[in-house]
């Protein structure tokens, strides 16, 4: 389960793919118009279309001969409709400029009675200029009735569509502000829906509409467990030792602390899911010995399934617990800060790492997991200074290696190239250090192939798959290896689909399922996977992320089919290989 560095929202795995999904739009989410008649951006029908047209002489009118015009009486000439209307919206358009707005909506009201049938895009301007009036008036519900009539008429006004998305964003319905921010992108293009502003105000609208359904998913979510591959990474970042026993079942007297040595020997064995039931179970029968452990093991898989209320009651039952062994102290004060960080509450987060290592400086985890709160802050230099310590205390454990190539990685790419030549030796001393740890194949992969060498990227991709296959993440890995040097997409689906059968919840798996299946416009098969990713989301950060996601593609699709237009091909997508944290 490894995650993406491109930090959005505070959370470190939000890629940039989501940037394309809402039309144009999105692509400004990875990474007012003046108001009245003259309100900005232009449409793209081009001129000034509300206000009042040139005069032109009517050339069937009869002309007046010359006594006639020498004569101080003249017959005076019956206005056309169209003629009548044109100059009632024209005086619309002065009572606008003053500031008149009853006079002004009473002339538009005017204008639309007077123009015939057959002048649609007349009467749609009309009512667009009164959609304006009530923009200055204050009533929104006004602007967006307005915009209706105005759009039923004229189907890509871009004006009544870019006023109407503001209404709707002021109304917080962000699902219509989106679909119509979507529209004005896709009808526009890019280079006029960037000038425009459209892009910049769609990544807002989306942004805000990812905050507040991230907030409803988590206040109504059941908890569950994610895949066997995330449980199993999450443990691999954890020193098991602080939890082992040398009691066995017959030398314990307490039904409950004799189911604890099996439970450790399940997780050793990763039976993860028979541990938790165990787990469950001992706690229901009182333990005394070993109390303090599972309870700290009941919150990290609490954490794990984002049940956060329980995670942060059995790590308080911990840290106050005065019988808590003193690493287990420490392992509860680091998963409680974890569990703060993924709820968003970074400082408290911070604290509960630093306790950590204060209350024993020669423990290398609370190192680990500081540095990686470090990296989440784009705090290379101070995750590096941590890393090396967990190292130099425990130089067998391979995470803090993993950690620190993946640091000095970045730092070679923002802050010094040089150290690039540093990350490859060190991965080749990891091959030699850790042969049977798959992720370090797969981080020598992610390294080459963000160095564009995907021959030997795929080679070390499917290495990492040779010695953990039940892990699909190397899949996904090799599916957008796939895409990226081959642009072979009927590939990485093939490769994608087995990976899903295998495990339906590796998140990394689905998030790239569905950015194949917009590519190939299979929308709903889209849909249904960011939908099941919403689900195994484990921060409001993450679900705020998918969110925006799914709503853009949903809108993409429905603007594609109500205005025919072409939807964003996914080839000019940026981020598919970004390099992802280890974990």
């Amino acid at each position: 389960a490894a995650e993406n560095l491109k930090t959005t929202k505070g959370k470190v795995a939000l890629g940039a793919t989501v940037a394309t999904i809402s039309g144009l739009g999105l692509y400004y989410y990875l990474s007012s118009g003046s108001e009245g008649v003259k309100e900005a951006p232009k449409s793209s029908e081009g001129g000034k279309e509300d206000s009042l047209p040139p005069s032109k002489n009517n050339a069937n009118a009869p002309q007046p001969s010359s006594e006639t015009a020498q004569s101080p009486t003249f017959v005076k000439q019956e206005l056309a409709p169209r003629e009548k209307a044109d100059k009632k919206k024209a005086e619309g358009n002065n009572y606008f400029k003053k500031s008149q707005y009853v006079e002004a909506l009473q002339c538009y009201e005017a204008a639309i009675s007077l123009y015939p049938e057959n002048n649609p895009i007349e009467k749609s301007h009309c009512y667009q200029n009164m959609a304006a009036v009530s923009e200055r008036q204050g009533n929104i519900a006004d602007v967006v009735e307005y915009c209706n009539k105005a759009l039923l008429l004229n189907k890509k006004y871009i004006k009544a569509l870019h006023r109407r998305a503001n209404a709707y964003q002021k109304q917080e319905e962000y699902t219509k502000s989106i679909k119509d921010w979507t529209a004005l992108c896709l009808i526009e293009g890019p280079e006029r829906s960037y000038k425009a502003g459209y892009m910049e105000a769609s990544d807002g609208v989306l942004k805000a509409y990812g905050q507040k359904k991230a907030k409803e998913i988590f206040a109504t979510r059941a908890p569950q467990f994610p895949s066997l591959t995330v449980v199993r990474t999450a443990f691999d970042s954890i020193h098991m030792r602080d939890f082992a026993t040398d009691e066995t079942e017959e030398s314990l007297a307490n039904d409950a602390d004799k189911m604890y040595p099996r439970i450790i020997s399940l997780i050793s064995s990763n039976d993860f899911f028979g541990a938790y039931d165990a787990i469950v179970e001992a706690l229901k029968l009182s333990p005394k010995k070993f109390k303090p452990q599972l309870d700290c093991l009941d919150g990290i898989f609490s954490w794990i399934k984002t049940d956060y209320g329980h995670a942060i009651k059995c790590f308080d039952a911990v840290v106050t617990n005065s019988s808590s062994y003193l690493r287990i102290k420490i392992q509860a004060l680091i998963h409680r800060g974890e569990v703060y960080q993924a709820m968003g509450r970074r400082e408290k987060a911070f604290m509960d790492y630093n306790s950590a290592v204060g209350l024993d400086e020669d423990h290398p985890d609370p190192y680990l997991h500081r540095a990686q709160f470090f990296l989440s802050c784009e705090k290379l230099p101070e995750a590096v200074a941590d890393l090396n310590i967990a190292i130099k205390l425990d130089e067998d454990f391979a995470s803090p290696w993993q950690q620190l190539v993946y640091a000095k990685y970045q730092m070679s790419r923002v802050l010094n190239p040089a150290l690039l030549h540093e990350v490859y030796t060190m991965l080749d001393d990891m091959l030699v250090r850790f042969p049977k740890v798959a992720d370090v194949c797969a981080l020598y992969g992610q390294v080459l192939q963000d160095q564009k060498e995907f021959v030997r990227a795929e080679e070390f991709f499917k290495r990492a798959s040779n010695v953990a296959p039940s892990n699909v993440t190397y899949k996904g890995h090799l599916a957008t290896l796939k895409m990226m040097a081959e642009n072979n997409y009927d590939g990485a689906l093939e490769l994608l689909e087995e990976a899903n059968q295998q495990d339906p919840k590796c998140d990394f798996v689905l998030e790239t399922l569905g950015m194949i299946y917009i590519q190939k416009q299979k929308y709903k098969e889209a849909l249904d996977c960011f939908e099941k990713v919403l689900q195994l989301t484990k921060s409001e950060a993450e679900a705020a992320h998918y969110s925006a996601l799914a709503i853009g593609i949903k809108s993409q699709w429905e603007v594609c089919d109500e205005y025919d237009v072409k939807p964003i091909n996914l080839s000019d997508v940026q981020g598919m290989g970004n390099m992802m944290i280890p974990q």
